[in-house]
């Protein structure tokens, strides 16, 4: 009877959100919001509000191996943006501020979280926790039609059109090293030898990433439709990730590695690039909705501390978009000359994307889960900025 009482309101959910999105004024807000896949998100943490706890058990036995393979495609996806001839044509300005921005980000956030923590706990205790949580801040939303596929429309929204995958190149490579200090992984064993010593546990990282790219593009090379190459794609990206997953490396950093030594080694880049279009919005999706599998039983777990994990998201991201703002209007004024552009590259740089919502995965899995929803209450508010502000722009 629970189970059915479950799906009559998850139906009734679906028919009455349906019907409001059919409504111009109510639905255009939401299609801008729709790139980030909240929805999927939402809709994971309905399932756990209405299904009870043995059912849920069917997808927990799981969802950790399906995570990381998301992870590993959504790197590998990131890496596929590495392209060094569509970064050509950019300013060689325009790329170092893509990458330097990031950084100052981390260094600041990480510099006023270290000093507060310090004096809240009276101690550095929680040094690490202000380290990932300023890598994470780091992460930005970056252009994705405009690099992964040749079309008039150089991104899906003209907000986003400087921001290059580049400038996610540094949060990424720091949250494999900051993985690789904190898990305590620096011996390794892989078929009878032994591996010990941070240095020698990230340049495995590497070596497995660039092994992935190796192997997809053999086997793209003898790939003929875009069904075939989808499938080498998700076939070789559960391998690596699997991989990361039994030893303990960052699946995101991995595929990253695979992805960037592909795009630019392979001879079919368009063909690659199709399927990985094709494909990329399922796994989105099933991402973001194990996310929100995820993310609702934490709520009563830490019962009251949720108001105040909410209160800190919101500070984070008012000093974050504060700290964004100084950054695009020096730019913009400084180095670019111009007056009425630093909104739209700060908005852009405040929005995170699918990327980030990889990350704070990732970044949860070494802190304590109050700090985990702290992430993604984090990720919806600037998904949420950056969405409506698309929105307020093409409704004026």
């Amino acid at each position: 009877m629970t189970y059915l009482w479950g799906l009559v309101t998850l139906s009734l959910i679906v028919f009455v959100s349906q019907k409001l999105l059919s409504f111009s004024t109510i639905s255009l807000p939401f299609k801008s919001l729709s790139f980030f896949k909240l929805q999927y998100l939402a809709l994971g943490m309905i399932l756990v509000l209405f299904f009870p706890n043995n059912f849920l058990l069917l997808i927990e036995r799981t969802r950790g191996h399906i995570i990381m393979f998301c992870l590993a495609w959504i790197g590998l996806y990131y890496g596929c943006g590495l392209e060094l001839r569509a970064h050509q044509k950019f300013p060689s300005k325009v790329i170092l501020f893509n990458i330097i921005e990031p950084v100052i980000i981390f260094t600041f956030v990480t510099l006023v979280l270290t000093i507060t923590l310090f004096f809240k706990f009276d101690g550095w205790s929680f040094t690490r926790v202000a380290v990932i949580t300023a890598i994470f801040c780091s992460f930005t939303i970056f252009r994705r039609h405009g690099i992964l596929r040749r079309e008039g429309d150089t991104s899906h929204h003209p907000v986003l059109d400087d921001l290059l995958p580049v400038g996610n190149i540094f949060p990424v490579t720091a949250l494999s090293i900051i993985g690789v200090l904190i898990s305590g992984t620096h011996k390794i064993d892989i078929i009878g030898l032994t591996f010990t010593g941070i240095f020698s546990i990230i340049i495995l990282n590497i070596l497995l990433g660039v092994a992935g790219g190796i192997l997809l593009n053999m086997l793209i090379s003898g790939g003929e439709s875009s069904d075939s190459l989808s499938i080498i794609l998700i076939g070789v990206t559960a391998l690596f990730g699997g991989m990361a997953l039994v030893y303990s490396f960052s699946p995101l950093f991995i595929g990253t590695i695979a992805g960037a030594f592909l795009i630019n080694s392979t001879l079919k880049r368009l063909q690659t690039l199709g399927a990985l279009n094709n494909t990329n919005e399922i796994i989105e999706r099933i991402f973001m909705f194990l996310l929100g599998t995820m993310l609702l039983p934490l709520i009563p777990i830490l019962k009251i501390n949720v108001f105040f994990i909410l209160f800190y998201a919101a500070g984070l991201f008012v000093f974050r978009a504060a700290l964004i703002y100084v950054l695009s209007s020096i730019w913009t004024s400084r180095f670019q000359h111009e007056t009425n552009g630093s909104s739209l590259i700060w908005m852009g740089l405040t929005g995170q994307g699918i990327v980030a919502s990889g990350a704070a995965y990732e970044c949860s899995i070494y802190v304590q889960p109050s700090v985990f929803l702290l992430f993604v209450t984090l990720l919806v508010l600037n998904q949420l900025a950056i969405g409506f502000y698309m929105w307020h722009r093409k409704s004026h």
